[in-house]
């Protein structure tokens, strides 16, 4: 889904540095738009800072009156295009600078483009192979909007992306990129009636039945511009792709299978004197954006060249990534939301001030006559501003309550409690529970092997994944510990079937890992984990001293729960006798062995769960 600040500053940046070298100044750009007075002195500190995000009304019309000041027939494309020379590319240029070519940056973009807009997606379909037809390199991308997101409104975003990308290869030194279009997701009657780029050229374009017809700006008579199509997918790597190929669609056609869909085919190129506005070949109305993009390959120089670059200091290069990977994790839309309930509040406190400035005006005219009056007046006043007091200090305490719940709980339970009143975790007690360890197998190789940034995203899907389940089944999370998960059942809600809930929740995290294997399997690596589960009396509550407590479990029970978890082989769950005697599945369990467990007088029993 697309949030409200869905566009970067870093694009204002762009923008900016490309108005600048051609007409010497931006000032124009930033006038008269709203931006967070209280955090910043003037609109262009706000908007050229590229750790801040913007709405998509403020980026359109920023880019818009740099058209109109710049006054070129392909501005928006030469804008994009504009990275290589002018260095706006901010932080990111220490990306580019450990990158070993132009192959490496094109992989990259689906990650950087989620730090230029929160509008689409992007995805290598096809990675970077050899065309022997051209002699060069090829890379196939997929751009895909939001589905709350019409493609329509960011039509001028669509050649500026072209213009970033074909940038790219200029950073080592060799001409720009080549980027083709065959699919995009525009429907040109709208666009050709509604979009100010486009209005004023007077197309005046209309489907009727297959055909699309336009008037052609040049001999001003009414012609065929194209017709549907019925699009066909193609296998790529696997999966089923729309690249061009289609098929003839007539009205009494049906669809032969569900993937195919219906486009528009330009059947005919339509110009002005200075700009192409259709071209014969396009697609229209895909579900998705396709780039074919063509490079030169490095040279035998070049290569040698390239092998042998220097690097950039490696503390400053490691600082750089450090700080921008910090900032890409920041909940912007919360930082929004923030302000704009800050601001909402500032402007009732505004009118506040203003309703009571003008009541003690009224007050201090009729002050011999209504002496009575302005004392009881103020006593209201003083008892609702002890009222409003109270009122915000309980809201505050519900706020922190609901925080520290949220830590742990999921929502259904942390609102349950939240109405019950129940005191979360304030005294330690002794319960009978039980408790959950699991890690991923090999996360040490798997760190060794790849960048930080691809470590966090492989993390950020498993952590959803098996919250998501922890939830399901009212389990307590108790710790994420980089790859690894703590998780009881039993408190703060007590449950008589605890530990099923608990082998249950286990069973389906091992079938998630497999619904989710492919990701990791996309870098090089398998994703196994290792599950212990132990049930038995241990000791919860908030633990620590005054200055930090955790809410947290501990004792003997506790303790074996971990050592079976390291026990665990790869897709293994491992449990006691203890939690074996409290499961509608005992029957299907495999013995193990048994250990010995400091602190355990007597020798611990175990068995395997099977998962499928």
């Amino acid at each position: 889904m697309t949030r409200v600040d869905c566009i970067s500053n870093r694009n204002i940046r762009i923008i900016a540095a490309y108005v600048e070298s051609r007409i010497g100044n931006y000032e124009t750009l930033f006038k008269g738009l709203s931006y967070p007075r209280e955090e910043y002195n003037s609109p262009s500190e706000f908007f050229l800072n590229e750790d801040e995000w913007t709405t998509y009304e403020n980026f359109e019309k920023i880019f818009r009156r740099a058209r109109e000041l710049v006054n070129e027939p392909y501005f928006f494309f030469n804008c994009g295009a504009s990275c290589g020379y002018t260095g706006a590319w901010g932080k990111l240029s220490y990306f580019a600078r450990v990158f070993k070519s132009p192959r490496d940056g094109f992989h990259r973009l689906p990650f950087f483009n989620k730090t230029f807009n929160d509008t689409k997606e992007i995805r290598v379909v096809r990675p970077t192979f050899y065309d022997k037809e051209s002699g060069k390199l090829r890379v196939i991308l997929q751009v895909r909007f939001h589905e709350d997101f019409d493609p329509n409104r960011d039509y001028i975003g669509d050649p500026y992306l072209r213009g970033i990308i074909s940038s790219i290869p200029t950073l080592w030194g060799l001409p720009p990129a080549a980027v083709r279009e065959p699919l995009n997701p525009y429907d040109p009657v709208k666009l050709f009636t509604e979009e100010p780029e486009l209005v004023p050229y007077e197309l005046r374009p209309t489907i009727e039945g297959t055909k699309l017809t336009v008037k052609d700006p040049i001999s001003g008579s009414r012609v065929v511009a194209g017709q549907k199509v019925l699009l066909i997918p193609e296998r790529v790597n696997g999966q089923a792709v729309y690249l061009g190929r289609y098929s003839e669609f007539t009205p009494s056609s049906f669809q032969t299978g569900p993937d195919e869909k219906v486009a528009l085919l330009i059947t005919r190129t339509i110009a002005t004197n200075s700009r192409v506005l259709l071209k014969q070949g396009e697609i229209f109305l895909a579900p998705y954006s396709i780039l074919d993009i063509t490079f030169r390959p490095f040279s035998f120089v070049k290569k040698a060249l390239a092998a042998f670059r220097s690097r950039p200091h490696h503390q400053e290069v490691d600082l750089a990534l450090e700080d921008v990977i910090e900032r890409l994790r920041e909940n912007v839309e919360a930082k929004r939301a923030a302000y704009r309930a800050l601001e909402r509040t500032n402007e009732e406190l505004r009118k506040a001030r203003k309703e009571l400035a003008e009541y003690a005006a009224e007050l201090e005219r009729r002050v011999e006559r209504r002496t009575a009056e302005l004392n009881k007046a103020q006593e209201e006043l003083l008892e609702l501003n002890n009222s409003l007091q109270n009122k915000v200090k309980t809201q505050v305490q519900e706020l922190e309550r609901h925080r520290e719940l949220s830590r742990y709980l999921s929502p259904r339970i942390a609102e349950r409690i939240l109405n019950d009143g129940t005191q979360f975790g304030k005294k330690l007690k002794r319960k009978f529970m039980t408790v959950v360890f699991s890690d991923i197998r090999n996360f040490s190789a798997i760190t060794d092997s790849l960048e930080p940034e691809e470590i966090v995203q492989l993390l950020n899907c498993y952590h959803s994944e098996m919250i998501e389940v922890i939830h399901r089944y009212g389990g307590t999370l108790n710790k994420i510990m980089g790859d690894g998960l703590v998780i009881f059942f039993g408190d703060p809600l007590d449950m008589d079937d605890h530990a099923d809930r608990a082998v249950q929740m286990a069973i389906e995290m091992q079938r998630r890992t497999h619904k989710i294997r492919d990701q990791w399997q996309a870098f090089g690596h398998d994703l196994e984990v290792g599950i212990g589960i132990n049930t038995g009396y241990m000791t919860v509550g908030n633990i620590g001293s005054e200055a930090h407590k955790e809410y947290t479990v501990i004792g003997n029970q506790v303790n074996i729960a971990a050592r079976l978890e390291q026990m665990a082989g790869p897709g293994q769950i491992l449990v006691t006798q203890r939690t074996l005697a409290h499961i509608k599945t005992r029957a299907q369990a495999k013995p193990v062995g048994e250990i010995e467990v400091k602190g355990i007088h007597n020798p611990v029993k175990i068995f395997e769960i099977p998962v499928f």
